[in-house]
């Protein structure tokens, strides 16, 4: 019940946005969305640049007190300290490569200068070689585990298995959490690009039945992992 009233309400807010833009949108006779776009590219490269930055300064800080962790603190407190680290880490990087493919595409899509494409497309690989090499930092951290590697076709249940009760919980309750978000979000995905469509004239009838097919198979999937068998 609190999750459709949730829903409920994140529609209608939505639906408040979108008749604002819509408003605004069509008050202004010369909107140049290329424009807009250009700066939106600018500003997720940048950013993601930095992520880069903040990136390396992270793995290379957990890394130094991995080495030696009695020197900066007891087991208990380095427990919480490389559980959370890695986990800003990770975010770091998630965040630094979805901004820099968000800028890359933007630059390709309106065939704007080479230049931007290139630091773009340099800035995504050295992002996601940054995320592959710092994934097996993992194995330095928890050396007293069996940990699968990133490849592993069992990766997920592996780790699961790896992981003690108390981890297992909040892994599962954040998964849980993040499925019900992930299917709000894409829903309010659909409903804010049948809003940019009417207002730009663009359409993007591809995208609304791509996320509408990704939210029908991801709750099929959901169902049938928690279907008793």
């Amino acid at each position: 019940m609190k999750r459709t009233l949730r829903m409920l309400m994140y529609l209608f807010f939505g639906a408040i946005a979108g008749l604002t833009f819509s408003i605004i949108a069509t008050s202004t006779n010369d909107m140049n969305m290329d424009n807009i776009y250009y700066w939106i590219g600018l500003v997720t490269l940048t950013v993601s640049i930095v992520l880069a930055i903040v990136s390396i300064y992270l793995y290379r800080q957990l890394k130094t007190v991995a080495s030696d962790y009695t020197k900066y603190m007891d087991m208990d407190a380095y427990d919480i300290y490389r559980y959370n680290k890695y986990n800003d880490l990770q975010v770091v990087n998630t965040t630094a490569m979805m901004l820099s493919i968000i800028a890359l595409s933007i630059f390709m899509i309106i065939e704007f200068h080479f230049a931007w494409i290139l630091i773009s497309a340099v800035t995504y690989i050295v992002v996601l070689y940054l995320t592959v090499v710092q994934t097996g930092m993992v194995s330095i951290l928890y050396p007293d585990r069996d940990l699968p590697k990133l490849g592993d076709e069992k990766y997920a249940e592996k780790l699961m298995a790896a992981s003690d009760e108390g981890e297992r919980h909040i892994m599962l309750n954040g998964l849980y959490k993040t499925h019900g978000f992930t299917q709000t979000g894409l829903f309010l995905g659909i409903v804010i690009l049948i809003f940019y469509s009417i207002i730009t004239g663009e359409s993007q009838i591809f995208s609304i039945i791509l996320i509408a097919v990704i939210l029908i198979i991801s709750q099929l999937k959901y169902s049938m992992e928690i279907r008793e068998k």
